[in-house]
């Protein structure tokens, strides 16, 4: 294989890779498991990655919808502690919510603008 085609592959899997990351705002599960069981090396374990930030990124909408709940049934009762821990869990879940959101993008634009990036997952 000529250096031309190398360089093409990986440019190939780095747009892959990102696209994986990215994909959280239109496919966020599909794009990842399809690329990680079809894809080679480097660009699987970018997309393994994805699907983890993913999973974590939508099951914190899930808990805090749930400790939402939760906290909304405790407000009726007069325990501060147990409001306080019901709130103080809802902040930490958006945050973590937040924070892997970024954390997907941010990664998506590594693995396109840095080699580096690419070949360390």
């Amino acid at each position: 294989m000529n250096n031309q085609t190398f360089q093409q592959n990986t440019q190939s899997e780095r747009v892959l890779a990102a696209i994986c990351y990215l994909s959280i705002f239109f496919a966020p599960l599909i794009v990842p498991i399809v690329v990680w069981i079809f894809a080679s090396k480097p660009t699987s374990s970018h997309a393994a990655k994805s699907l983890v930030y993913h999973i974590i990124t939508y099951l914190g909408p899930i808990f805090l919808i749930i400790s939402a709940a939760m906290s909304g049934a405790l407000l009726n009762q007069s325990s501060t502690t147990v409001t306080v821990i019901s709130i103080t869990i809802v902040i930490i879940l958006l945050l973590l919510t937040i924070w892997y959101t970024i954390k997907n993008v941010y990664r998506g634009v590594m693995v396109l603008i840095s080699e580096d990036a690419f070949f360390r997952p």
